[in-house]
């Protein structure tokens, strides 16, 4: 049957090649001249129209119309040389090797094209055949009718099989889709955040967008030991150009991976290629998991790192889709990074002339966070402090910067305690400040001064909340020492 379709197909397109051949046309080919002609008269009409609305005085309309006349003449005098020309014969020879060739190349080239790139001796694969045998094809199909049942019948462990297939046979944004499903009818298992967060990234062409990190974040917040949102945070932080905290994240998954683990050979090779990519030695940065603080400033320097690379586009004049193709090019990363500091320059330009506003000083440090530019980050964020020393979201920027700038695992710097420490003198209840000053209380060997802290905090925290899992674990690891 397919070769009987294949061999109307080629008729066809026979028929439409050399039908034209074939046939002599007994009509002549209307002139040029006569659609000029037209087109001057119409000129002629419109004249003598504007003459009757005023548009025109007579003596203007005199020499319009000798201009016509003149094109007029100049169109026939053209079409009597043409006509003066010979015609040429019609090549009778030309025309049968024409139709010689379309009706022999054609069908021996078709099938000679299809014998080297096709498959001519392939049994065929009816649907019957295929339900049975082809794997790919019986997962799609399973994955219908699994969705159909679904529909009238929800539940979190069918939508989470539902998005395990779709994710494997590569329908991404349909895995993400039943992995909302099953996180809204109650799944919240680290599994399945962690999925979701993989299948969100995929869906986005491999990129760590917020809702993703979201989700890898609440796996953490559930199993602080899950491998997979352990990887993609760290390849979060290397979004935003924290190359050296990539590489700590990844060196303690490393640590702790089973040592027949299939992905640890791409974990080692991300931490070479990054610490290539930062000029340093991997070996140099400590092994760290990702720290809650750091998730906490990654998320909003994700947030204006999407803002300026949506910015950057909008002011290339570039689509979403061109800038996807031209992601694969060095040099179109390379304008886009161009364009990004040229943007931020431009901030700190008006920022010179604005020097009262501290909600833009702090979009600045947040920038030039963003870009890596750390010192830069600490004086922008300083003056809006110095602006409003009071204000604790001002301090927790200030913390934010002075964390991300910290080493690799250091969940307590100095200043950066300091910071917390005067948050929680401009805000008692605020969950952060007492959570790190909590742990400098710890480290510090004040074990009483922590649990009251900590012990504070869970009363204000949101059971689900990161920290106050992270919370829980100090507070039993305390009372561990204590007994």
């Amino acid at each position: 049957m397919l070769w009987l379709i294949f061999a109307v197909l080629l008729l066809a397109v026979l028929a439409i090649l050399l039908v034209p051949l074939l046939m002599r046309s007994s009509t002549e080919a209307p002139r040029r001249v006569d659609y000029d002609i037209v087109v001057y008269r119409n000129q002629l009409a419109e004249i003598e129209q504007e003459i009757e609305r005023g548009l025109l005085t007579e003596a203007e309309a005199v020499g319009a119309r000798a201009e016509v006349h003149r094109r007029m003449l100049a169109a026939e005098d053209a079409d009597l040389k043409r006509l003066g020309k010979p015609a040429r014969r019609d090549n009778r020879h030309a025309r049968i090797a024409a139709i010689a060739a379309i009706t022999i190349i054609l069908p021996l080239g078709s099938a000679a094209v299809y014998g080297a790139l096709g498959s001519p001796n392939l049994p065929g694969k009816p649907y019957a055949w295929r339900l049975q045998h082809d794997p790919q094809f019986i997962v799609a199909k399973t994955a219908e009718k699994l969705a159909n049942l679904l529909k009238s019948n929800p539940s979190a462990t069918g939508y989470k099989r539902l998005a395990e297939m779709y994710f494997n046979v590569g329908n991404y944004e349909q895995a993400a889709d039943a992995d909302r499903q099953a996180v809204a009818l109650g799944a919240n298992d680290s599994a399945t955040w962690s999925e979701f967060g993989e299948s969100v990234t995929m869906a986005n062409g491999g990129a760590i967008v917020p809702e993703a990190f979201k989700a890898f974040t609440s796996a953490l917040a559930v199993d602080p030991h899950d491998y997979r949102a352990r990887f993609y945070i760290g390849l979060a932080e290397t979004q935003i150009g924290n190359l050296k905290q990539a590489v700590a994240i990844w060196r303690d998954l490393e640590k702790d991976a089973p040592a027949d683990a299939t992905w640890l050979p791409m974990v080692r090779q991300h931490i070479a290629s990054f610490a290539k990519a930062g000029d340093f030695n991997p070996t140099s940065v400590p092994p760290s998991p990702p720290s809650l603080l750091s998730l906490n400033a990654s998320a909003a320097a994700m947030s204006d790192a999407m803002h300026l690379h949506t910015s950057a586009l909008a002011g290339s004049g570039a689509s979403e889709d061109s800038a996807a193709a031209s992601a694969d090019t060095n040099a179109a990363a390379g304008d886009r990074d161009t364009m990004i500091h040229a943007m931020v320059a431009k901030l700190a330009d008006r920022m010179k002339k604005n020097p009262g506003d501290a909600a833009g000083w702090q979009r600045l440090a947040r920038s030039y966070n963003v870009l890596g530019e750390h010192d830069k980050a600490r004086a922008a964020i300083a003056h809006a402090v110095r602006l409003k020393p009071n204000d604790v979201g001002m301090l927790l920027a200030l913390s934010e910067i002075q964390k991300s700038a910290a080493v690799p695992g250091d969940d307590t710097p100095p200043d950066f305690v300091k910071t917390m420490r005067g948050v929680l003198k401009l805000d008692p209840a605020n969950l952060q400040a007492l959570y790190y000053v909590g742990l400098a209380e710890q480290k510090a060997g004040h074990l009483d001064r922590a649990r009251l802290l900590w012990n504070k905090a869970l009363s204000v925290a949101d059971a689900t909340d990161p920290l106050a899992v992270s919370i829980h674990n100090r507070l039993d690891t305390l009372s561990g020492k204590a007994n």
